[in-house]
């Protein structure tokens, strides 16, 4: 019955993994069929999407405002214009894909000047890339036509890359633990970017959803006599910028969370500036995150092995090697013998409500936060997704989607490193 219960998900995942590695093919052996096929699935989907919300405006029976009626008609006027102006669809999709690159390249020129700032290696590499993203993008957004065959080319490459990833993954959890290991450094494959950064959203909303319906319980008390070897810290927020996650790592009693936390050194909207490395109780920290910031938080514990504990130590002494100690503001009023009572900002109430230490660093990585690449992910990197710990096994760009993504698997697997799983909330 064991082996049944292993064998029957196997065969399932690697149909579709074979699913994935044959849509992969048919971009590049007849990509014109593909994107037609999308077309008719995408006009089918939004007239399904506008009935859909149509059936719910009928059944509630409620006056609504114009406001109300707009996803509705927005589905079915995008539907019946790409089914009347299919060639318009085509175009839809070269400027979609051609602004995402753009994004990405501008994240990417960002990204050189933090590189060029702290003295860090690879700066000209990144130039480079942004500029090639740079010159695709504007080609796909200012001549939107007849460039099927370069989408083709990478989404063929992504879906055979993924479905052979995905079912290698599947074979090895059939293997013998030591083969298994070996497979599992190599092999491993992340979401794609974007949908890993809405992997936190959409799982605080399942919580809300299964809580509401009593089929999951929150923890609101965060003090843990029972402390792990390691913990991972996802903290999610219904909307926002913290929508998409932040990662914090805890090593027994303490909390580590590095964030844009100097309000004087702030740019672009709170995303780059002064990086600041927060240590803190473990057990006060997490109770000021649910009860003051109103943070879900997902608690991961993970057992380590002596020489697990001994490298991530070793990790987390250079780190520190490189800090020098900051003091916010409340803490400086405070020494000073200065009502704290006005110091709002975040590091000042973590300092009031948890007594943290507070560092930043010297020249080279981590001395510049940047949300799209030196951010609290970067830094639980450094501590614990390396090959010689062996924990975290995600490829690519890591989101707090992509930890989120990985962790909830492994939870689920037999012999997993993830001994338990507690979601905070207050009540």
């Amino acid at each position: 019955m064991k082996n049944k219960s292993k064998v029957i998900p196997l065969i399932q995942n690697i149909i579709v993994s074979l699913f994935f590695l044959s849509i992969g093919i048919l971009f590049f052996i007849n990509y014109e069929s593909i994107w037609i096929a999308l077309y008719v699935l995408t006009v089918i989907g939004l007239t399904l999407l506008g009935l859909s919300q149509l059936w719910d405006f009928i059944k509630g029976r409620k006056t609504k405002s114009i406001i109300d009626y707009f996803p509705m008609l927005s589905s079915f006027g995008f539907a019946i214009f790409i089914f009347v102006f299919p060639i318009n669809f085509f175009r839809f999709v070269h400027f979609v894909i051609g602004w995402w690159i753009l994004i990405n390249a501008i994240i990417g020129f960002i990204n050189f000047i933090v590189y060029r700032r702290d003295s860090l290696r690879g700066a000209s590499w990144v130039f480079i890339k942004s500029l090639i993203d740079l010159i695709f993008a504007l080609t796909l957004i200012l001549s939107p036509r007849n460039k099927l065959w370069i989408l083709s080319l990478f989404a063929g490459l992504y879906f055979i890359f993924y479905g052979l990833i995905s079912t290698s993954q599947s074979i090895k959890d059939v293997l013998p633990d030591n083969t298994k290991n070996k497979v599992r450094r190599h092999l491993t494959i992340s979401a794609p970017v974007l949908l890993a950064a809405l992997i936190p959203q959409h799982f605080f909303f399942s919580i809300k959803e299964m809580v509401k319906q009593n089929k999951m319980l929150l923890d609101t008390n965060p003090y843990d006599d029972s402390l792990s070897d390691l913990e991972v810290f996802i903290y999610l927020k219904e909307s926002g910028p913290e929508s998409l996650g932040h990662v914090d790592i805890a090593l027994q009693d303490k909390i580590y969370s590095y964030g844009c936390h100097d309000p004087e050194n702030r740019e672009l909207f709170g995303t780059l500036g002064d990086g600041v490395l927060i240590i803190s109780d473990r057990n006060s920290f997490i109770q000021n995150a649910i009860e003051h910031d109103g943070k879900t938080i997902i608690g991961y514990k993970i057992k380590l092995t002596d020489t697990q504990k001994e490298i991530i130590q070793k990790r987390l002494d250079a780190l520190l090697d490189r800090t020098v100690e900051w003091k916010p503001k409340a803490q400086i009023d405070i020494e000073n013998h200065v009502d704290p009572t006005q110091d709002i900002d975040y590091a000042s109430r973590v300092y009031k409500n948890c007594k943290a230490s507070m560092y930043k660093f010297t020249p080279g990585k981590f001395k510049t936060y940047f949300v799209f690449s030196t951010n609290c992910v970067l830094l639980a990197d450094y501590l614990i997704r390396t090959p010689e710990l062996d924990l975290i096994k995600t490829s690519g760009i890591v989101t707090p989607g992509s930890y989120i993504s990985f962790l909830n698997q492994e939870l689920a697997r037999e012999k997993s490193l993830v001994t338990e799983r507690t979601i905070y909330q207050i009540k």
